[in-house]
C-alpha cells in the first residue's frame, strides 16, 4: 500500500474559477433581484450548487429554479475557462507526486460533467486516478463522505490521505473523515479560516512531495 495519498479539491485549488463562477451566478440570479457581492460570497464557497441554492433561498426569501440555474451554470462557467492554465507551480508538484507514486483523487462538490470538463480543459486529467463528484455522494461538504469515497477507490485508509482544500468547509470535512488538511489561501478564505488544517499556504510552491511526508511523521512542517 501507499505511503499517503492526496485528494484534492477542484474549485479555487486545481483550478482559480470562484472569479468566473460567480460572474455567472450573478447573470443567472439577476432576474430575482439579487446580486452577491464578494462580502457574501464567503458563506457559500466548498458548497455543492444543490446546498448553494438552498441557501440563497433562505437568505433572501425566495424561491429559485435549481433545475434551470443546475443546466445553466456548468456550461457558462466552463466557457470562462476555455482559456485558462494550470498553474506552473501546481504542475511542478503534480508531477513530482505522479513520479513518486503518490495516488491522487479529486473531490468535488461540483457536477461530474463540469468537473471532467475542467480537468481536460487544464491538461492534468490524467494525473487522477479517482474523480469523486457532488453525483457521487448524498451528503456534500462539510460532511466527509465524499473524501471517504476517494479514499475508498484510491484502497488506503483515511488517516493515510492529506486534503488540500481552499475552503473552511473542505477542511472541516477532511478533519471528520480524518485526515490530515493543507489549506490554501485564496482571495476569499485567509489563514484564520483555514486555522484547523494541519498546514497552510499561500502558493503551490511553499509543498512538496517531502513536506508533505512530514505531516505524517508527526514532525512540524517548515
Amino acid at each position: 500500500m501507499a505511503e499517503f495519498a492526496v485528494i484534492w479539491d477542484m474549485d479555487g485549488v486545481l483550478v482559480d474559477s470562484p472569479k468566473y463562477n460567480w460572474k455567472v451566478f450573478n447573470k443567472l440570479v439577476e432576474p430575482y433581484g439579487i446580486h452577491f457581492y464578494d462580502k457574501d460570497i464567503k458563506k457559500y464557497l466548498g458548497l455543492s450548487l444543490r446546498d448553494q441554492v438552498a441557501l440563497w433561498e433562505k437568505d433572501y426569501n425566495i424561491k429559485i429554479d435549481f433545475n434551470k440555474i443546475n443546466e445553466k451554470a456548468p456550461k457558462m462557467q466552463l466557457d470562462y475557462l476555455k482559456e485558462s492554465k494550470a498553474d506552473l507551480n501546481l504542475l511542478k508538484l503534480l508531477k513530482e507526486l505522479k513520479l513518486r507514486k503518490i495516488p491522487m483523487g479529486v473531490a468535488t462538490n461540483s457536477s461530474r460533467f463540469r468537473a471532467e470538463r475542467t480537468l481536460e480543459l487544464l491538461k492534468i486529467k490524467h494525473f487522477f486516478s479517482v474523480l469523486i463528484t457532488a453525483e457521487d455522494a448524498t451528503n456534500h461538504k462539510p460532511n466527509p463522505d465524499i473524501f471517504l469515497k476517494v479514499a475508498e477507490k484510491l484502497n488506503i485508509n483515511p488517516e493515510n490521505c492529506v486534503v488540500i482544500e481552499d475552503a473552511s468547509n473542505g477542511i472541516e470535512a477532511a478533519k471528520r473523515a480524518n485526515m490530515k488538511a493543507i489549506g490554501l489561501i485564496t482571495k476569499y478564505h485567509d489563514k484564520n479560516d483555514l486555522k484547523k488544517a494541519n498546514l497552510i499556504i499561500e502558493e503551490f510552491s511553499e509543498i512538496s512531495y517531502n513536506k508533505i511526508k512530514i505531516l505524517f511523521n508527526n514532525e512540524k512542517a517548515r
